[in-house]
Protein backbone atom coordinates (compact mmCIF):
# COMPACT_ATOMS: atom_id res chain seq x y z
CA UNK A 1 0.00 0.00 0.00
CA UNK A 2 3.17 2.36 0.50
CA UNK A 3 4.06 1.70 -2.92
CA UNK A 4 1.04 2.76 -4.20
CA UNK A 5 0.71 6.33 -2.49
CA UNK A 6 4.50 6.87 -3.54
CA UNK A 7 3.13 6.85 -6.97
CA UNK A 8 0.04 8.46 -6.40
CA UNK A 9 1.79 11.23 -4.95
CA UNK A 10 4.60 11.23 -8.06
CA UNK A 11 2.35 11.72 -10.15
CA UNK A 12 0.58 14.57 -8.48
CA UNK A 13 4.24 15.85 -8.29
CA UNK A 14 5.18 15.53 -11.81
CA UNK A 15 1.53 16.95 -12.87
CA UNK A 16 2.52 20.18 -10.76
CA UNK A 17 5.69 20.36 -11.81
CA UNK A 18 4.30 20.27 -15.50
CA UNK A 19 2.37 23.33 -14.95
CA UNK A 20 4.47 25.29 -13.08
CA UNK A 21 6.99 24.69 -15.63
CA UNK A 22 4.61 26.37 -18.65
CA UNK A 23 3.83 29.16 -16.64
CA UNK A 24 7.41 29.99 -15.44
CA UNK A 25 8.62 29.92 -19.61
CA UNK A 26 5.31 32.25 -20.12
CA UNK A 27 6.56 34.36 -17.47
CA UNK A 28 10.48 33.95 -19.02
CA UNK A 29 9.18 34.80 -22.18
CA UNK A 30 7.18 37.96 -21.28
CA UNK A 31 10.12 39.18 -18.67
CA UNK A 32 12.19 38.50 -21.88
CA UNK A 33 10.20 40.83 -24.28
CA UNK A 34 9.52 43.45 -21.58
CA UNK A 35 13.50 43.87 -21.21
CA UNK A 36 14.09 43.77 -25.22
CA UNK A 37 11.60 46.71 -25.43
CA UNK A 38 13.08 48.75 -22.63
CA UNK A 39 16.29 48.31 -24.26
CA UNK A 40 15.00 49.73 -27.78
CA UNK A 41 13.26 52.44 -25.87
CA UNK A 42 16.13 53.64 -24.55
CA UNK A 43 18.32 53.51 -27.56
CA UNK A 44 15.56 55.44 -29.18
CA UNK A 45 15.45 57.78 -26.74
CA UNK A 46 19.27 58.00 -26.74
CA UNK A 47 19.18 58.88 -30.33
CA UNK A 48 16.13 61.24 -29.71
CA UNK A 49 18.64 63.08 -26.96
CA UNK A 50 21.27 63.21 -29.88
CA UNK A 51 19.13 65.03 -32.51
CA UNK A 52 17.74 67.13 -30.15
CA UNK A 53 21.16 68.30 -29.13
CA UNK A 54 22.27 68.33 -32.99
CA UNK A 55 19.07 70.72 -33.82
CA UNK A 56 19.56 73.00 -31.05
CA UNK A 57 23.16 73.82 -32.15
CA UNK A 58 22.22 74.19 -35.64
CA UNK A 59 18.92 76.68 -34.22
CA UNK A 60 21.70 78.55 -32.60
CA UNK A 61 24.07 79.07 -35.25
CA UNK A 62 21.65 79.97 -37.51
CA UNK A 63 20.34 82.44 -34.68
CA UNK A 64 23.65 83.71 -34.28
CA UNK A 65 24.48 84.27 -38.21
CA UNK A 66 20.98 85.78 -38.16
CA UNK A 67 22.01 88.67 -35.58
CA UNK A 68 25.01 88.90 -37.41
CA UNK A 69 22.96 89.38 -40.41
CA UNK A 70 20.74 92.17 -38.79
CA UNK A 71 24.17 94.05 -37.20
CA UNK A 72 25.41 94.10 -40.60
CA UNK A 73 22.06 95.16 -42.29
CA UNK A 74 21.90 98.20 -39.95
CA UNK A 75 25.49 99.14 -41.30
CA UNK A 76 24.81 99.18 -44.90
CA UNK A 77 21.55 101.25 -43.56
CA UNK A 78 23.52 103.40 -42.37
CA UNK A 79 26.09 104.00 -44.92
CA UNK A 80 22.56 104.48 -47.77
CA UNK A 81 21.27 106.80 -45.45
CA UNK A 82 24.32 109.10 -45.36
CA UNK A 83 24.87 108.69 -49.06
CA UNK A 84 21.22 108.57 -50.40
CA UNK A 85 20.30 111.25 -48.34
CA UNK A 86 23.12 114.29 -49.52
CA UNK A 87 20.78 115.29 -52.40
CA UNK A 88 23.27 113.23 -55.08
CA UNK A 89 22.63 112.24 -58.30
CA UNK A 90 22.26 108.38 -58.59
CA UNK A 91 25.74 108.31 -60.82
CA UNK A 92 27.70 110.04 -58.06
CA UNK A 93 25.54 108.18 -55.13
CA UNK A 94 26.26 104.69 -56.67
CA UNK A 95 30.01 105.71 -56.89
CA UNK A 96 29.98 107.07 -53.05
CA UNK A 97 28.06 103.74 -52.28
CA UNK A 98 30.75 101.44 -53.95
CA UNK A 99 34.21 103.37 -52.65
CA UNK A 100 31.96 102.74 -48.93
CA UNK A 101 30.73 98.94 -49.34
CA UNK A 102 33.75 97.91 -51.81
CA UNK A 103 33.05 94.24 -52.96
CA UNK A 104 29.65 93.95 -50.81
CA UNK A 105 28.05 96.34 -53.48
CA UNK A 106 27.73 95.24 -57.57
CA UNK A 107 27.02 98.49 -59.30
CA UNK A 108 25.68 96.72 -62.46
CA UNK A 109 22.90 94.50 -60.80
CA UNK A 110 22.50 96.86 -58.31
CA UNK A 111 22.71 94.32 -55.39
CA UNK A 112 24.41 94.89 -52.16
CA UNK A 113 24.96 91.03 -50.68
CA UNK A 114 27.50 89.25 -47.67
CA UNK A 115 28.15 85.81 -46.77
CA UNK A 116 27.44 85.35 -43.32
CA UNK A 117 29.16 81.74 -42.46
CA UNK A 118 27.82 79.36 -40.20
CA UNK A 119 28.43 75.71 -38.92
CA UNK A 120 28.56 72.54 -40.56
CA UNK A 121 29.56 74.17 -44.17
CA UNK A 122 26.73 76.74 -44.32
CA UNK A 123 26.31 80.06 -44.73
CA UNK A 124 23.80 82.80 -44.63
CA UNK A 125 22.98 84.71 -47.60
CA UNK A 126 21.89 88.44 -47.80
CA UNK A 127 21.14 90.12 -50.77
CA UNK A 128 19.58 94.02 -50.74
CA UNK A 129 18.06 95.57 -53.97
CA UNK A 130 19.13 99.46 -53.89
CA UNK A 131 15.89 101.27 -54.19
CA UNK A 132 15.41 105.35 -54.79
CA UNK A 133 13.29 107.19 -52.52
CA UNK A 134 12.77 107.04 -48.88
CA UNK A 135 13.44 103.36 -48.36
CA UNK A 136 16.95 102.86 -49.27
CA UNK A 137 16.93 99.45 -50.16
CA UNK A 138 14.82 95.71 -49.95
CA UNK A 139 15.73 92.67 -49.12
CA UNK A 140 15.39 90.42 -52.42
CA UNK A 141 16.71 87.61 -50.37
CA UNK A 142 18.17 85.99 -46.83
CA UNK A 143 18.25 81.98 -46.65
CA UNK A 144 20.67 79.56 -45.61
CA UNK A 145 22.76 77.21 -48.34
CA UNK A 146 25.92 75.12 -48.23
CA UNK A 147 28.88 76.80 -49.19
CA UNK A 148 31.52 73.76 -48.86
CA UNK A 149 31.98 71.71 -51.92
CA UNK A 150 29.75 68.33 -52.15
CA UNK A 151 31.84 65.79 -53.53
CA UNK A 152 29.70 63.03 -54.33
CA UNK A 153 31.64 59.25 -53.39
CA UNK A 154 31.88 57.21 -56.63
CA UNK A 155 33.98 54.78 -55.41
CA UNK A 156 31.44 52.28 -54.59
CA UNK A 157 29.80 50.71 -57.82
CA UNK A 158 25.69 50.91 -58.13
CA UNK A 159 23.79 49.25 -60.35
CA UNK A 160 22.62 51.13 -62.86
CA UNK A 161 19.24 49.86 -63.40
CA UNK A 162 20.34 48.04 -67.08
CA UNK A 163 19.70 44.50 -67.51
CA UNK A 164 22.74 42.89 -68.25
CA UNK A 165 22.45 41.25 -71.86
CA UNK A 166 21.74 37.75 -72.35
CA UNK A 167 24.50 36.40 -75.36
Amino acid sequence: MKHGKERQMAGEASRNKVNIGASSLILIFIVLCMATFGLLSLSSAQGDLKLAGRNGEAVQAYYEADSRGQQWLKEVDQVLTEEMGEGKDSTQCSLDIKDRLGELYNRETGLISTDIPMDRGQSLRIELVLMCGEKHYDIKSWYVYASDEYEIDNSMPVWGGAAPSQE
